[in-house]
């Protein structure tokens, strides 16, 4: 298997472990009846705080090596890595984790990645990102509608998954630069242990945090085991493979997170699970909008003069 082969492997299995994460996040919030916030906050933690150990002196030396500019910089990232999972956890408890990874996941990352660098780097879109782009609103569009109507369902959780897909699209654009100059494992632990004490920082202070029992502390802590192997799979291929191809890539997070809802359900009947008003429905709007996001990223090759 080749180094490119490799990559997109990696970051195909980091899509599946973002998949199970959802779901398992929507089982905290709605069966062990987490608080959202904490839900965010304390698997983030947990999951930088075993990726940080696991790289050990390399992730000493990695922020010991921040200079000024540098943690500017972390902690830019980490505000919007912070405010966009919680966005995210809130999202999934709201609308069900499947609606929110067709929704908010890759499809409209991608999107927003296009659209800001026409706007802020004055770059244009060719032919097919403009049709791309179409697509994806389409596919939007179809995940959203009522099933019964035309019109769409645009809820406070809906507008959450889509304006955490925004943030988490930056982070991502930010996490690339990082990376070329610095370490994947300590960079990806810092970014999530920050990410999460950001957000505890915020929340205890407001009120927003009451702790769980030791049965449900158990679980976010598990739960930090799927951020810290996603995050590190997906930043993994950032370099390798390019922002544009694991945007795609990552994009099938959609309907494998309604797949493993699905496995789900079939194992345990009675679990608390939302899935989508219209399965069918959210199948073929992710289907189109992925199809967008794969012409958001096609580059006809040049021809030769």
């Amino acid at each position: 298997m080749d180094t490119r082969s490799r990559y997109v492997f990696i970051v195909l299995a980091s899509a599946v472990v973002v998949a199970i994460e959802s779901v398992a996040v929507e089982g905290a919030i709605k069966t062990a009846h987490i608080d959202s916030f904490v839900v965010s906050a304390v698997p983030t933690v947990a999951g930088g705080f075993m990726l940080m150990a696991v790289f050990g002196r390399r992730s000493v030396r990695f922020v010991k090596g921040l200079d000024v500019r540098g943690w500017s910089y972390m902690f830019v990232l980490c505000a919007l890595v912070a405010t966009g999972v919680f966005l995210w956890f809130d999202a999934v408890g709201r609308i069900g984790a499947s609606k929110e990874a067709i929704l908010g996941g890759g499809s409209s990352e991608v999107l927003f990645i296009a659209l800001l660098s026409v706007l802020f780097l004055r770059e244009r879109m060719n032919l097919w990102e403009v049709s791309g782009s179409v697509l994806v609103l389409m596919g939007v569009f179809l995940v959203l509608a009522n099933r019964d109507s035309i019109s769409p369902e645009m809820g406070l959780g809906e507008v959450e998954a889509i304006l955490s897909s925004l943030l988490l699209g930056a982070s991502v654009v930010a996490t690339a630069v990082l990376l070329k100059t610095h370490e994947l494992g300590p960079l990806s632990g810092l970014e999530l242990f920050l990410s999460g004490m950001l957000l505890l920082a915020f929340g205890v202070p407001a009120g927003l945090v009451s702790l769980p029992s030791a049965t449900g502390m158990a679980i976010l802590v598990l739960i930090g085991v799927l951020p810290c192997i996603g995050l590190l799979a997906y930043n993994s291929g950032l370099p390798k493979i390019g922002a544009p191809l694991t945007a795609v890539l990552f994009a099938l997070n959609g309907v494998m997170t309604m797949g493993v809802q699905l496995l789900v359900l079939a194992i345990f009947p009675g679990a608390s699970v939302q899935l989508p008003s219209s399965v069918a429905l959210a199948l073929v709007g992710g289907g189109v909008a992925f199809a967008g996001v794969y012409l958001l990223n096609h580059r006809p090759s040049v021809r030769a003069r």
